[in-house]
């Protein structure tokens, strides 16, 4: 007989040993020997195993029965299906069908198993004992669950409340080491997996050998200055905790006055740079809501000139205003308005230094962006209830520990062959400009290709890193 042995878990939750095809129940227990006896009551057979649940030996025999291999499939497949359910907050009913793809049934296990609708009761049932109550508002407890990790660390950073909008933090000391000790941060926001009584879901990044770790997650209950610094004085409290500094060198975010203040008040002596993408997602909003979508579609020229406005933060940052009076000499007359907005908001408003990216490393936030895209198809869904966020976000920080352990053991993020080959024509650019093999015209002409291309018909936005 195999000395293999498994354990179960019964429908009332205890202990169930898996020993040849029969399963036993727990009868008694000493020091150092567990008693574990069929749990067909007409049967003599029994195991010992010790204290560890290591086995020892077998007595008896199952004259009276016959084993039941499909019963014990069908066991082990709930007991997979309602940890999943414990622990996850996706659909029940998705849960059931992808362990049920995944079981490898034989015959007569899939056939004694039931369907997700005819198991549904049941598990809607634990569903209902391990979840906290939906919140009706933004004052709400948060159970002792969904502030520790999926291995029982402390998750949740803070819980504040300023002018009466909610702050929840939440970070590892081990993500925030990772954040305190990188000198190049990214920050961003994002609304669509916001659960209802916040207003955006916030996070901080660090770069560390050219890849993003999601560091720090926020539900920010609002956008305004002093939520941000909220957010920063609370950072600042754990970085002394862990006897570390919070200030980063260079900072990237998208365009948000809001944020721009608090940055500039809580890091004075960072270089704050604008998201690439971000401003010439900006500037080609403004091109839609001046009726100009259109135009830039059908007329080369006008499209040529607006993709030359969106490449001005490609330059270098003394080489801008020049070009722009260029772009303003030569622009269509049916360009007149957007070429006065840009004056107005990206000369006036916004200084160039903060906007311009030639001599950044990386130019955008995609990272950052790429794992809010991520993290929202993990939610699978559109303002979540707060459990359910909680519990992805959990999930997330399982992957940041991976990410950290492939970072540490030498691995290299790895960039496709056409952002290699973009960055090899634009190295070549910039080379020339300074060889003053070509002037500054054309070395607006030559980024304008970069910029923006047609996919699927759409125009969007083409980005890139730097490096």
């Amino acid at each position: 007989m195999s000395s293999s042995i498994s354990f179960i878990t019964s429908n009332k939750g205890k202990p169930l040993l898996v020993y040849d095809g029969y399963l036993y129940k727990l009868n008694k227990a000493t020091e150092k020997v567990k008693y574990w006896t069929c749990q067909e009551r007409t049967c003599n057979a029994s195991v010992h195993t010790d204290s560890d649940d290591q086995f020892i030996k077998s007595k008896g025999n199952h004259g009276s029965h016959l084993p039941s291999p499909e019963e014990i499939e069908w066991r082990m497949f709930k007991n997979v299906v309602k940890k999943r359910i414990k622990e996850e907050s996706i659909a029940i009913g998705l849960i059931y069908d992808q362990e049920l793809a995944r079981a490898n049934f034989s015959q007569a296990g899939l056939a004694v198993s039931l369907s997700s609708q005819e198991a549904k009761s049941s598990l809607n049932k634990l569903r209902r004992k391990t979840t906290p109550i939906l919140p009706d508002s933004s004052e709400f407890d948060i159970p002792d669950l969904y502030s520790i990790t999926i291995d029982s660390r402390r998750f949740l950073l803070g819980d504040l409340t300023y002018q009466r909008k909610r702050i929840l933090i939440f970070s590892t000391d081990e993500q925030l080491t990772v954040l305190f000790k990188a000198k190049q941060i990214m920050m961003d926001g994002t609304f669509d997996a916001c659960p209802p009584y916040f207003e955006q879901v916030y996070t901080l990044h660090c770069i560390k050998h050219g890849k993003s770790f999601p560091c720090v997650i926020a539900l920010l209950g609002g956008k305004s200055t002093n939520i941000y610094k909220q957010l920063f004085n609370e950072l600042e409290t754990h970085a002394t905790r862990l006897q570390l500094d919070f200030d980063p060198t260079a900072i990237l975010s998208d365009f948000e006055k809001a944020l721009f203040k608090a940055v500039r008040e809580k890091f004075p002596q960072a270089t704050h740079h604008a998201c690439y993408f971000h401003f010439c997602q900006a500037v080609y909003r403004k091109i839609q809501n001046l009726g100009l979508a259109t135009h830039y579609r059908d007329d080369e020229h006008i499209r040529d000139t607006c993709r030359q406005l969106m490449s001005l933060a490609l330059l270098p940052c003394r080489e801008v205003e020049f070009a722009f009076e260029e772009i303003v000499s030569k622009a269509p007359p049916l360009l007149l308005t957007l070429i006065d907005y840009f004056r107005n908001f990206w000369f006036r408003q916004m200084s160039v230094g903060l906007w311009n990216v030639h001599n950044l490393d990386i130019r955008t936030n995609n990272n950052a962006e790429g794992w809010h895209n991520r993290f929202n198809r993990r939610i699978n869904k559109t303002r979540p209830n707060v459990w359910h966020f909680i519990s992805t976000l959990k999930q997330e920080e399982v992957y940041f520990r991976q990410q950290i352990l492939h970072m540490k053991s030498g691995k290299n993020k790895t960039r496709s062959k056409e952002v290699c080959a973009m960055q090899d024509r634009l190295n070549a650019l910039s080379n020339r400009f300074d060889n003053q093999e070509i002037d500054v015209q054309e070395y607006l002409q030559g980024l304008s290709f970069f910029v923006a291309k047609n996919v699927k018909n759409k125009n969007k936005i083409l980005y890139f890193h730097g490096g």
